[in-house]
């Protein structure tokens, strides 16, 4: 007794190379259509590094407070 097979269909064996084949294609064209790196290096300048750093601004440090509540008024209800 055994089981006949089912039958699947044939448009997934058909559209996925289809599909894949024309994907590869328009990837290809649009990788031929970039501009050239020199051109685009060109464009994006970053600024030069100074010879000598900038003199720093001092500030008077401040020490550290601890976060402390404020004192109560007055003494918390019994």
């Amino acid at each position: 007794m055994s089981e006949t097979e089912k039958k699947g269909s044939p448009w997934p064996w058909i559209l996925v190379p289809v599909a894949a084949i024309s994907l590869f294609f328009v990837l290809r064209q649009c990788r031929q259509n970039l501009p050239p790196a020199e051109s685009v290096e060109a464009e994006a300048t970053i600024p030069a590094v100074p010879d000598a750093p900038e003199p720093a601004v001092s500030q008077p440090a401040q020490p550290a407070q601890p976060e402390t509540p404020p004192p109560a008024a007055e003494p918390a209800p019994q």
